[in-house]
């Protein structure tokens, strides 16, 4: 990874590559528009935030905690080769998207059912993509975490039965998806605030269990502290796992490369990306 001075950036070797596209998540906590923010930041941080961008080379980003389109400008100002949105039901977190301007995409609906709260929780964003030969449907979540606001055991419980309902909508949704429409491969993505391998009060087990899916990150560990498994992950359905180009997951752990001050401005999420083969006709 470079970093350089807000004057020069950082710039990667990225080619294009015809033969594979990289998909991902990011959650850059808090990302606000400069108005009461929770986490203040300056050009800097931005231009940071960008550069950890460019090292995941991805195609298609799912992103998280952004509070509008005016503050996920403030990053995407360095990061010309890309289109992005935002959705606004999310009050001051909403999901979004970035994607380079060689990839097709449609912006399709906010998914208000994972919002099971409204007034606490997110919707998800639904979106149509294409890449050369292979097209896609992904939704990108943020489901309800159990935080330090969830400050009673009460509290908690209500969180983490969120959560199980939120597994539960999105598992349906894949299934009416491949039920009702002809597009066979599907994603989600973000930051599902659990992991896969939790035995005690488990959250995604209506996901774990539809074997129509399958978490390509289900080893993921944090980059925060390798002793814990990682919440970011790349879910997709079967057909969209036969082109997956196996050992690609990975993070991009700006945590080892800066301080702890500039790490924590940029997020205390690391980006999951992982890459698939696209030479092969749509099997669509």
């Amino acid at each position: 990874m470079c970093w350089f001075s807000t004057a020069t950036g950082c710039t990667i070797n990225q080619s294009q590559n015809a033969s594979k596209v990289t998909i991902g998540t990011f959650n850059i906590a808090w990302l606000g528009d400069g108005i009461d923010d929770k986490i203040s930041r300056t050009e800097e941080d931005y231009l940071h935030i960008s550069n950890v961008i460019k090292e995941t080379n991805a195609d298609v980003l799912g992103l998280q905690e952004i509070k509008n389109m005016d503050a996920l400008y403030q990053v995407m100002k360095h990061l010309p080769e890309y289109k992005y949105y935002v959705g606004t039901h999310g009050r001051a977190q909403n999901v979004g998207i970035l994607y380079k301007v060689d990839i097709e995409a449609v912006i399709e609906q906010e998914f208000m059912p994972i919002a099971v709260d409204t007034s606490r929780n997110r919707p998800g964003l639904v979106v149509s993509c294409r890449k050369g030969n292979f097209d896609w449907k992904m939704m990108i979540v943020h489901l309800k975490s159990s935080s330090h606001y969830d400050s009673t055991a009460e509290l908690q419980s209500i969180a983490r039965n969120t959560r199980l309902v939120q597994s539960e909508i999105c598992s349906h949704w894949v299934d009416s998806t491949l039920k009702n429409s002809k597009e066979q491969d599907i994603f989600i993505v973000g930051d599902f605030n659990d992991y896969p391998q939790r035995k005690v009060n488990p959250t995604l087990t209506p996901l774990l269990i539809n074997t129509s899916i399958e978490f390509l990150t289900f080893e993921s560990k944090s980059c925060k502290n390798e002793k814990w498994f990682g919440i970011d992950h790349i879910v997709c359905s079967q057909s969209a796992k036969k082109r997956f180009i196996v050992g690609s997951e990975h993070s991009v752990n700006f945590y080892a490369q800066l301080n702890q001050f500039e790490a924590d401005k940029i997020s205390d999420h690391c980006p999951m990306v992982a890459d698939f083969d696209i030479s092969a006709p749509d099997n669509d």
